[in-house]
Parts: structure tokens; C-alpha cells; sequence
């Protein structure tokens, strides 16, 4: 166990050379973690394993991740208000972790959290979260590439990698550097939800009139790009 001092808070980061899953893992820590009131003593916390074994994204699709990738999952306790700005928050903020290492390459999001860098998919973001009163824990799962073999997710279209696109080091050397400089920001940006929706908007590669297709957790919804909610939810014009 190590910590990783952030903008205002240290970070505790626990590493496994192989896990399952990152998410799974912090399922299991939070699951055997009373939820009274010595919950909230457990400090912020980022699991990272060297490979998966069954990394997943969203609506169960797998993620394939060797070694040669940034595998790792952010937990910690939160006021429930600001669950609305968390899938935001990671997003904007690991994009600007990737540009920190790959300066002039510019990351975009795909609703609700793909990084996007020339068409190509660099990584993605997983949230989960449950509420205990007027709390919240949340678990985070980041996934990039980093080296040109590493993580893809099945069924999905093109993948990039920080090697591809111009990042010359070693991938145990690019990962780390990622993920201090999520840490440095997420705080920050979970205490300012205008700000972050700002960012996270900025960087989307939706433009209003687009035709996109979304798929929900019982069905699918097609219609036309309207656009964000004030707390950062798609407009569907169907």
C-alpha cells in the first residue's frame, strides 16, 4: 500500500500484478466495509492491477486488458449530491491526465464516458455508486491504453493507445503518471459540478443534428443529438 498526495487529500493506492477486475475488487472491499458511522474513515482509495482477467465496461461487455494499460479503480465517500457530477468529473478529468502525458494530442468524450482521440478509442470510464443516507460511496473504474497491444473492449470499434499516438516510454511508467494527475484534479472537480459540466461539454465529439443510437439497460433508443441536461444527461430528440 502506498498514497499518492492529491491536489488536497492523499490517496491510498493498493496494486495487484493480477486481479479480476478493479471494479469487482472494490465491490468486494466496500461490501465487507461497515456502513455505519466508521464508513466514512475509510480514506480515498485507487486499486490498480498490472492485468485483468475479466475487466468489464458497460452493458457487460469485456474488456480485454493484457499488461501495457491503465487499469485501475478510484473509490471514496462523497455527499450524494454530487453523484450527478461524478461520470462528468472522470471523464474531463482523466482526458486531461492522458494530455498531460501526450502533450498536443487532444482527447474528446463519447457519451457517457469514452475517450476519443482521432476516431480511435483510447479508454473508458465505469462509475458505480450506492447511497447510504445522506452519503454516498463511489467506485470509479479507468481504463486506458497506453502501450499499442494494450486493453480493447469487445464489440467495440477501433482502438488507439498512448504509444500510437506519440508516448515513447514504458507503459509502467505512463500508467502512474495518468492516474497521479487524475487525483490531483478529481476532488476539485466533483466540488464544482458548473465547471466540470462545462469541461466534460467542451470535449464532446456529439454535435447538435447527429444521429446517434444509445443503448439503455432494456433496450436501445436511436433519435437526434439535442444536446446536454443541465446536470450533464443526453438530449434525445426521438
Amino acid at each position: 500500500m502506498s498514497h499518492v498526495v492529491g491536489a488536497s487529500l492523499a490517496t491510498n493506492v493498493a496494486r495487484l500484478d493480477e486481479g479480476d477486475s478493479t471494479n469487482a475488487w472494490a465491490e468486494r472491499l466496500m461490501a465487507g466495509w461497515a456502513e455505519g458511522e466508521d464508513a466514512a474513515a475509510l480514506p480515498d482509495t485507487l486499486l490498480v492491477a498490472e492485468r485483468q482477467t475479466a475487466g468489464r465496461g458497460r452493458a457487460g461487455n469485456s474488456w480485454v486488458s493484457p499488461p501495457g494499460g491503465l487499469y485501475a479503480t478510484w473509490l471514496g465517500w462523497m455527499p450524494a449530491e454530487q453523484l450527478a457530477c461524478l461520470p462528468l468529473a472522470a471523464g474531463a478529468c482523466l482526458a486531461l491526465a492522458v494530455e498531460e502525458l501526450l502533450p498536443g494530442v487532444a482527447v474528446g468524450l463519447k457519451w457517457p464516458n469514452d475517450l476519443i482521440v482521432n476516431g480511435g478509442k483510447l479508454g473508458g470510464i465505469l462509475c458505480q455508486s450506492r447511497v447510504v443516507a445522506e452519503r454516498a460511496w463511489a467506485l470509479v473504474g479507468l481504463g486506458v491504453n497506453v502501450a499499442p497491444d494494450a486493453g480493447r473492449m469487445e464489440g467495440v470499434g477501433r482502438a488507439t493507445s498512448a504509444a500510437e499516438l506519440g508516448w515513447r516510454g514504458r507503459a509502467d511508467e505512463g500508467a502512474p503518471r495518468i492516474a497521479a494527475a487524475f487525483l490531483a484534479r478529481f476532488r476539485g472537480a466533483l466540488a464544482d459540478p458548473s465547471a466540470t459540466r462545462e469541461a466534460w461539454q467542451a470535449r464532446s465529439v456529439h454535435r447538435p443534428g447527429d444521429m446517434l443510437r444509445v443503448r439503455l439497460p432494456h433496450e436501445e433508443a436511436e433519435g437526434v443529438f439535442r444536446g446536454f441536461t443541465a446536470d450533464g444527461h443526453l438530449r434525445l430528440e426521438v
